[in-house]
């Protein structure tokens, strides 16, 4: 008797698949345009102080924040800062991961080599402190931020390096923040010399940008929020 051969079932119909790995490396792709369009425009020449509005307008937004005048927020700040027209005596107002800056350099605030302040400069800063003690930003620290160039600015011999110059320069402005009725324990006043340059003090081939020198030789008022 011939032995029946047994067949093999059928296989059910089945679709043939796209080999879709390529979607991996071309999602990765698409994650490192957006990182280099970041980069681009954190890099880009937008004014400060409105990408900090914007930053901040859209936390709000995120977050349904309501609008509240007292709650002393940066973009609030930058606002009331620009209304007393600091920027019309020399204050470049703007903000960092920090909180919100006030600069002003110190060619406007001391004579070289002094940690005296000048006297036109005094309006400059009793304006600044009447609005960090008003009722919206009296509860915020702030720090006081002395820097100098790359050069051996100090004329004085009790200060022989721009390490006690730029400290000195500091404290000088907290002292006459202070003499204007600021609460003497809001404040922190650090010397940085010259090793937090805002712009380049030499050129590619090693010679001195006198513009950006003076630039460097500053004092930054930070309102930490």
């Amino acid at each position: 008797m011939a032995k029946m051969v047994k067949k093999k079932p059928a296989l059910p119909p089945h679709e043939e698949h796209a080999d879709e790995t390529w979607l991996i490396p071309y999602s990765d792709l698409l994650t490192l345009l957006l990182a280099l369009f970041i980069v681009l425009f954190a890099s880009s020449s937008l004014d400060k102080n409105k990408a900090a509005q914007i930053q901040y307008a859209l936390a709000a937004a995120f977050s349904n924040a309501t609008a509240d005048p007292l709650s002393g927020t940066i973009i609030n700040f930058l606002n009331d800062a620009q209304d007393m027209n600091l920027e019309d005596d020399g204050v470049i107002i703007s903000s960092d991961a920090q909180g919100a800056t006030l600069e002003m350099t110190t060619i406007n605030l001391f004579d070289k080599g002094s940690v005296n302040i000048k006297a036109e400069a005094i309006p400059t800063i009793k304006k600044i402190s009447t609005l960090l003690d008003s009722n919206k930003y009296r509860r915020f620290r702030i720090v006081v931020e002395g820097h100098t160039d790359d050069t051996s600015e100090s004329q004085i011999a009790e200060l022989p390096s721009n390490w006690e110059l730029s400290a000195a320069r500091a404290g000088a402005v907290v002292r006459t923040m202070i003499s204007n009725g600021m609460d003497n324990n809001r404040f922190k006043a650090v010397g940085l010399a010259g090793i937090s340059p805002a712009y380049p003090n030499l050129n590619p081939y090693g010679e001195p940008i006198p513009e950006n020198r003076i630039k460097n030789r500053r004092v930054i008022i930070r309102i930490e929020f």
